[in-house]
């Protein structure tokens, strides 16, 4: 990058946050801290009104504004990537409003970059979910806005597991999409612990007055991680044929994996770390004898539970014909 293209992309960095730390610019532009320090020199020399210092971070002084910003075609066709995952993946309200963002993005670009954008909009697609249900209205925008205000919500919660609907008081930490669904992590204080809500059951959101603060309680991340990854005392270690290896594919992933090592006889080692044995072995056996269980045995145990059951279930009416 040329120090043109730095500067302007150093000035767009500054306006997109309150206030940005030296070794985040260090790392964004790979450049010493001397560089960084010459270029924000140069930006106000240049008349940009930017405050602060290495020690806390530098900004650009509230009521400056950046002229109109311009996309080029590989900016533009970045977006209309995330634009398509949105429409599969959000609520009505967010895609209504990115779609609204995207009328203005193509505004500003150059008459050949939409006509390049609109060619490439035909020809990009993600594949619907298997579910057959859209996705609701999960109060998506409501639930970010209570996030990035640090404020207390009451929810109207439905919980499938118990088929019970319940009325809660949390504090939002985090937002987290996975297995296809957006999930709120958040202290409930019902349960007096830390909760992942499936923002599709979520059926009211109401934001309160009171203020929270998300330092007291663990990163949600950190115990998003635990959660599904379990513990080390629920370590399991499989061998698998090659077969299974390739059809597992991203499947693993779901399970807690953790490493894979090659065998000497074409087969693979595979460590696991399954938040619940019951759902793992269940998962295993429809691999058959393609897949072997080394350990723990309490997996082994459930794994031949589970089979004598499915024999037991699937024998009795041949050996009633026979």
């Amino acid at each position: 990058m040329n120090r043109i293209d730095r500067l302007n992309a150093l000035l767009i960095h500054l306006q997109g946050k309150p206030r940005v730390p030296i070794s985040e610019l260090e790392e964004r532009f790979e450049v010493g801290r001397r560089t960084i320090f010459r270029d924000i020199r140069s930006l106000i020399d240049s008349g940009v009104p930017i405050g602060g210092h290495a020690g806390q971070g530098y900004f650009i002084v509230d009521g400056y504004h950046l002229p109109p910003v311009v996309f080029n075609k590989e900016e533009a066709s970045a977006i209309l990537m995330g634009a398509k995952f949105i429409e599969r993946s959000a609520d009505p309200h967010t895609i209504q409003t990115f779609e609204k963002a995207m009328f203005k993005i193509k505004a500003v670009l150059k008459y050949s970059d939409k006509e390049f954008l609109d060619n490439l909009d035909d020809r990009i697609a993600i594949r619907p979910s298997a579910s057959p249900n859209p996705t609701p209205d999960s109060h998506i925008a409501e639930i970010q806005l209570a996030i990035a205000t640090n404020r207390l919500i009451h929810i109207t919660y439905y919980s499938q597991y118990n088929d019970t609907t319940t009325q809660r008081e949390v504090e939002p930490l985090g937002m987290v999409f996975y297995s296809g669904r957006w999930h709120l992590i958040a202290y409930c204080r019902l349960r007096k612990d830390l909760r992942d809500f499936r923002a599709d059951r979520i059926q009211k959101v109401k934001q309160l007055a009171e203020n929270i603060d998300p330092a007291k309680h663990p990163h949600y991340l950190d115990f998003l991680n635990e959660a599904l990854l379990g513990t080390d005392a629920n370590e399991a270690t499989i061998v698998c044929t090659a077969m299974a290896f390739r059809f597992m594919g991203e499947q693993k992933y779901y399970h807690g994996f953790v490493e894979e090592k090659k065998l000497a006889d074409g087969r693979y080692e595979m460590k696991f770390v399954p938040p619940y044995y019951d759902y793992f072995a269940r998962w295993l056996m429809m691999y058959g004898n393609e897949v072997e269980i080394t350990s723990p045995s309490e997996l082994q145990g459930r794994a031949a539970t589970f089979a004598k059951e499915l024999l037991s279930h699937h024998s009795a009416p041949f050996l009633a014909k026979h």
